[in-house]
């Protein structure tokens, strides 16, 4: 096996068209012989709000959070919410996906958000709230490495908790100085593992 990925983003290639995945970019949280989860972190959830998630876990909306968007993590389990975060706000849960980023999965953090003690523009705190998370068997995740199906880039806060996700994609790339203009459609393409490389 490879080195573990954790805390690196993969950042889909242009040919890779598999649904949710399409230009997206997830934030490895933990990878080993057995697993790998991932957060994706640019594509946002239009028909559920802040304030409705809120309510449906019967806690009152505080208006303190400038109402954040609400992110799509990925197709596993995706009525749990996770919260990536910077790491100067955390719990005893929080795990440590970066130097700066952190992890937490709790109620409490829920809380913490709502009441704008993370997140908002008067704190210099990311916080971003993502519903499911991307899962990979064991192998499978580096078998898609195999076949060109992702180029993976170190994290970054400005990447991750980007203002604009929908150009994040792009963002990924060029900040390893790529541009989708530079892939060609061959060699793009996801590879059959047992073709030859030339």
């Amino acid at each position: 096996m490879q080195e573990s990925l954790a805390g690196q983003l993969l950042v889909a290639m242009p040919n890779l068209k598999e649904g949710c995945f399409e230009q997206s970019v997830v934030l490895i949280c933990s990878h080993d012989e057995s697993h790998a989860m991932g957060l994706i972190v640019n594509k946002q959830i239009t028909d559920v709000s802040f304030t409705t998630l809120l309510e449906q876990l019967e806690m009152e909306p505080a208006n303190k959070a400038g109402n954040p968007v609400v992110h799509f993590g990925g197709p596993v389990e995706t009525k749990r919410g996770l919260i990536l975060h910077d790491l100067s706000h955390r719990s005893d849960e929080t795990v440590e996906v970066t130097g700066e980023i952190g992890l937490t999965a709790t109620r409490q953090m829920l809380e913490d958000l709502n009441e704008g003690r993370i997140g908002h523009d008067k704190c210099v705190t990311p916080a971003l709230l993502c519903m499911g998370h991307a899962g990979w068997a064991p192998g499978q995740l580096e078998g898609e490495l195999a076949q060109n199906a992702w180029l993976n880039v170190p994290a970054s806060r400005e990447l991750v908790f980007a203002p604009d996700p929908q150009r994040t994609w792009e963002k990924a790339l060029s900040s390893v100085g790529v541009s989708k203009s530079m892939f060609s459609a061959a060699w793009s393409d996801i590879r059959n593992p047992d073709a030859p490389l030339n």
